[in-house]
């Protein structure tokens, strides 16, 4: 079933509302499979940005205002600044940003941009009115939920793997014996150090993470310099997790160097608070490797929006459904090659 989207007619009379003066002109902008964003020009001041959430049962609308609003508050200048909200229309204006989608073509400096913005977040953990911001979209706090997630995912897929032979054949032949590895090397070395996969993360070894952050939500400016949009997964998380998903995503698609030098950067600035972290990083990376297996995966499923998207495309669904096959296994590829003992005998 498709989502009703909103009309441009629309965009302008809702951002005219919220903007408090009049909308020229509306131009949709970066359509996705998660929203819609329109650029509007304003008969006073800049261009302003309306986004329009579908209606998913989850408030992301509620989710990445709070955030950007906490951002703004305290002086981050590289996410939008919002504006005002309408619940009621699912719609919210933030600050327009102009810019190039920073992973058409990738920089140097991209793994140090993406490392600088998330300790950046980290200096605002105790800041006022962080201590009432949700937990990310699928936080994980501890080991086992890690390995939950990994496994509702799975259970998710394996009806339609059953029917599908390719499919079958990397999760049932490469992805689950490499994930089942790493999860006995993950409850070993805890047993080694006398913890209980179960203990759920301090809050003060928490994190504030985007959770759907990296290079594919991202703009680069004139300048260079990247700025950072759609925050509707922001809150608090695991650092490990936070490191590992924005070394893997795929929509970054960050070469191994970069990859390696952002875990390095991001990793010293939360192992210096927390002794546990270097442990809980390695042992939980394949795992998490996994999730966005079955992540990228996620089109297979019938009711899935990725699946809507690939059809709204056009073209041939069963070839665009291979090319999600063949991501996820460069993508468990790419996680064996990080550690060869994962690679069953």
């Amino acid at each position: 079933m498709s989502e009703p989207q909103i009309s441009t007619s629309d965009a302008m009379t809702i951002g005219s509302r919220l903007a408090g003066t009049r909308v020229l002109a509306a131009e949709p902008a970066r359509a996705g499979g998660n929203n819609r964003v329109f650029r509007l020009e304003t008969a006073e001041g800049p261009p302003l940005a309306l986004k329009h959430y579908p209606s998913d049962g989850r408030d992301r609308l509620g989710q990445e205002y709070d955030a950007l609003v906490f951002l703004s508050r305290h002086g981050i200048d590289s996410a939008p600044r919002p504006v005002a909200r309408d619940a009621d229309a699912s719609c919210a204006l933030y600050q327009w940003f102009d810019g190039e989608a920073a992973v058409l073509r990738p920089q140097d400096d991209d793994a140090d941009q993406l490392a600088d913005f998330l300790v950046a977040l980290q200096k605002l953990r105790n800041a006022e009115g962080a201590r009432h911001l949700r937990n990310a979209s699928a936080s994980v706090f501890s080991p086992e939920e890690a390995i939950a997630q990994y496994e509702h995912r799975l259970n998710s897929l394996r009806p339609v793997s059953e029917t599908d032979s390719d499919l079958r054949a990397f999760v049932d032949g490469s992805l689950i014996p490499s994930t089942a590895i790493a999860i006995r090397r993950l409850h070993r070395l805890y047993a080694e150090a006398g913890r209980d996969p179960a203990d759920v993360l301090v809050p003060a070894h928490r994190a504030l993470s985007p959770s759907d952050f990296g290079l594919h939500n991202a703009l680069r400016t004139a300048d260079g310099r990247l700025r950072f949009i759609d925050f509707e997964y922001f809150g608090w998380d695991d650092p490990a997790k936070l490191v590992a998903d924005t070394a893997i995503h795929p929509g970054s698609n960050l070469s191994e160097a970069s990859a390696n030098h952002l875990i390095v950067r991001l990793s010293s600035s939360f192992k210096a608070g927390d002794d546990a972290f270097a442990n809980r990083l390695d042992a939980l990376y394949p795992v998490f490797g996994a999730i966005w297996c079955l992540i990228v995966l996620n089109a297979y499923l019938p009711e899935s929006r990725s699946r809507r998207a690939l059809a709204a495309q056009g073209g041939d669904l069963t070839v665009r459904l291979a090319g999600q096959l063949d991501k996820a296994r460069r993508l468990h590829q790419a996680i064996r090659q990080i550690d060869p003992d994962l690679i069953p005998r």
